[in-house]
């Protein structure tokens, strides 16, 4: 007795706590537990207990359950209806028991299946097809014959795949030059489709099967000769103003140094300068190309992009945050760029205007790509830009800035792997404070004054100047930073910081700031003793030079890589600086009782220069040079109460002039009787010649001499003692001693 039927039985007794030792009747309703059939129970009810002799108490009583009536099918067998007694396991025409059954008669055999025939179907390139088959309509179970004998288990046997019976294979070909390439495809010319495998199950466009040459995924392309290195200058913040269309109320403006008629001095000449000299390939402006304050009349910008023009260079400006103040509005200044026939330059619908990127090509090649940025950030910025809806006050690239130059670097490094990239664009980002810290920089000091080129532990790679703490920097947690460092830049241009014209290589990327390239607003300028001060025009001093022209970027015409990169100083002879020249040397210099005393107590005039040098490997002295004959002072307050100065000196054998009367140079007392007695003489000189008679005074060419004056004799009156240089002459001095 199967467990429903233990059950059933446990159930019955319980009820009726019958002691029975034959078959009781049960009608049930369930299911039959030897057949599966639906059966019905109805247990516990004692009208529905008998037997088939009710008489004959304590013989077999049958407990029978019902099972349904089962229709059957061509995947299983019926059944009649029938009782089955949970005792004895018997199986009866009724619930009285009155008629044993056999299985057989109660099972009603399988139905045969209803194959439907389906016909085979050629398949094609639009469905697929079929082979012969047979489907039952009752089961839906295939067949391979119309007996329905043999079934087709897997259904997706009887189908044809699509077909291409006109399909073409093309190669893949890598891009070449200006020509674009293509992957590897399958063309079908049936159904006009094109396909990524052979199999037809990859579909792609005939746009998708092209591989676009980086000639073609750039917006501009520069060509350089291949027997060339490619130079690239950068210029910027040229910053061109008419003072004549100054808005009303703005103070400040230098109406005469910012006279339309100015522009030439002010900024065309230096252009026209360092574009000659330099000869370059391609130009680069990075930012604030005019103050568009001072250009409401657009006049400024249209004076620049034909001067501009003039030189029949490639150039490429990007915005600033002055150019946009204009009342002309960005779009018709983006307008007057993309009609220049050699202004390369395209607005795009992005945030800020100008996003675009140039590449420089050399035979078919790309070597490097630069990407031109808006990076927003006018405060400025006019009723007539803001209009555009895609001109910002804040400063930064926007997420579609970054999405647009993510994917063509992306999509360009697919074809031009090795391909070298570069940003240019006008405000920097945060870490470049953290690259010139390198050489002491403190964003927390506005004015600063680091002249790399006379930094004793300058890297080959470094130059320039950092005159003061950056403005508005962006990009605080690196975010953007380290996005464009992972799709592979290598250096990063920009403007903004006038006072600034420094490039630093810092964990392989270069960070550049161009060089000042006019004289509008403030710009830095070298002073006589190779100090360096950031101020406007009309606060420079007349003997100090403006530091104003571009910086030159020189490529490998191998792989593009950057080899070389340098400030070119208008003015200057091939635009260099002998910065040797102005380098911070320490002299064994003024000693006072033994000890080093500060240069402020020994000081030269305005006709002397002075400065500490290398005299050679291992010797450092000052030298002293006469333009006119001036004079290098000694604080006289250091002599009161001691007895000798000492000092060692070289004359070099260029040094011939004399003074009127006197020899190469001489010291100098005033009044004249405060002068110590040497020579016999009370004119205030102790004369230094080497014509001399005397060897306390006699100088020899090209050799170190040591000299000691007694002022044991010095007056308490004496107000100047100092060393006189006759014009043209030099001498290098150490070891000056006051004891």
């Amino acid at each position: 007795m199967n467990k429903i039927k233990k059950l059933i039985s446990f159930l019955f007794a319980g009820a009726l706590t019958l002691s029975l030792t034959a078959c009781a009747f049960v009608a049930t309703n369930g299911s039959n537990p030897d057949t599966g059939n639906n059966v019905e129970s109805n247990i516990g009810n004692s009208s529905d207990v008998g037997s088939n002799d009710s008489s004959d108490v304590g013989e077999h009583q049958h407990i029978c359950a019902k099972t349904k009536e089962k229709a059957a099918t061509c995947l299983a067998e019926g059944n009649i209806e029938y009782w089955t007694c949970l005792s004895c396991d018997k199986i009866f025409d009724s619930k009285t028991a009155e008629t044993e059954l056999t299985v057989e008669d109660v099972t009603i055999a399988k139905l045969a299946h209803k194959p439907k025939y389906v016909a085979e179907t050629e398949a094609s390139c639009n469905s697929t097809g079929n082979i012969e088959y047979w489907r039952c309509e009752t089961c839906a179970k295939y067949f391979s014959d119309e007996a329905a004998t043999t079934e087709i288990t897997d259904k997706t046997s009887v189908v044809i795949g699509i077909t291409h019976s006109s399909l073409t294979h093309t190669e893949a070909v890598k891009p070449n030059g200006k020509e674009n390439g293509n992957i590897e495809y399958w063309y079908c010319g049936d159904c006009n489709n094109y396909y990524k495998d052979a199999a037809c199950t990859q579909k792609t466009t005939a746009a998708g099967t092209v591989v676009l040459s980086a000639y073609n995924i750039l917006d501009f392309i520069v060509e350089v000769p291949e027997d060339k290195e490619p130079v690239v200058l950068q210029l910027s913040d040229t910053q061109i103003i008419d003072a004549g269309q100054t808005r009303p109320g703005r103070t400040g403006v230098d109406h005469e140094l910012w006279a339309t008629d100015q522009i030439e001095e002010r900024c065309y000449d230096y252009l026209t300068e360092v574009i000659t000299a330099t000869k370059p390939d391609f130009i680069i402006i990075t930012g604030d190309v005019i103050y568009g304050e001072f250009d409401d009349a657009g006049t400024a910008l249209v004076s620049l992009i034909n001067f501009m023009d003039s030189f029949k260079i490639p150039w490429s400006p990007v915005f600033g945050n002055h150019d946009n103040e204009s009342k002309k509005g960005v779009d018709w200044q983006c307008e007057q760029f993309e009609n220049s026939p050699y202004c390369y330059f395209e607005q795009k619908e992005l945030s800020g205007n100008g996003n675009y990127s140039v590449g420089i090509m050399q035979g078919d090649e790309v070597k490097r790509a630069f990407y031109m940025m808006d990076t927003n950030g006018c405060g400025g910025v006019s009723t007539e830009s803001l209009a555009n809806g895609h001109t910002y006050t804040s400063v930064g690239f926007k997420a579609d800035q970054i999405a647009w130059y993510t994917e063509q670097i992306t999509e360009l490094k697919k074809t031009a792997p090795d391909v070298k990239i570069s940003f240019a664009y006008h405000i920097q980002q945060s870490i470049f404070a953290e690259a010139y810290a390198k050489y002491g920089f403190n964003q927390s000091e506005k004015y600063q004054n680091i002249n790399i080129d006379t930094h004793t532990d300058k890297a080959d790679t470094d130059f320039g100047h950092i005159g003061r703490q950056l403005k508005s920097p962006w990009d605080a947690d690196y975010s953007v930073f380290n996005g464009m460092k992972s799709l592979g830049v290598d250096s990063i241009f920009v403007g903004h910081e006038h006072c600034n014209n420094v490039s630093i290589v810092y964990k392989g990327i270069r960070f550049q700031y161009g060089l000042k390239s006019s004289e509008y607003d403030r710009f830095n300028f070298l002073n006589p003793d190779g100090t360096i001060d950031g101020n406007y025009g009309y606060a420079m001093p007349k003997t100090s030079t403006p530091l104003i022209g571009g910086t030159v970027i020189v490529l490998s015409d191998e792989d593009g890589v950057i080899t070389d990169c340098y400030n070119y100083y208008c003015g200057f002879e091939n635009g260099e600086i002998d910065w040797d020249a102005y380098k911070t040397v320490e002299v064994n210099g003024l000693q006072y009782g033994g000890v080093n005393v500060t240069s402020a107590e020994m000081w030269a005039d305005g006709a002397v220069t002075a400065k500490s040098v290398e005299f050679d490997d291992t010797t450092n002295a000052y030298e002293v040079t006469a333009n006119t004959q001036g004079k290098l002072y000694i604080n006289t307050a250091l002599l009161k109460g001691k007895t000798k100065v000492t000092f060692t000196v070289y004359l070099p054998s260029a040094s011939t002039a004399k003074l009127g009367g006197y020899g190469q140079f001489a010291i100098r007392t005033k009044p004249n009787e405060a002068e110590p007695t040497i020579d016999g003489k009370t004119d205030g000189y102790i004369d230094y010649d080497t014509d001399s008679t005397l060897d306390s005074l006699k100088l020899k060419y090209d050799e170190w001499q040591t000299f000691t004056v007694d002022i044991s004799t010095l007056q308490e009156s004496c107000t100047e003692f100092a060393f006189v240089i006759a014009k043209g002459n030099s001498i290098y001095l150490k070891d000056v001693s006051i004891s």
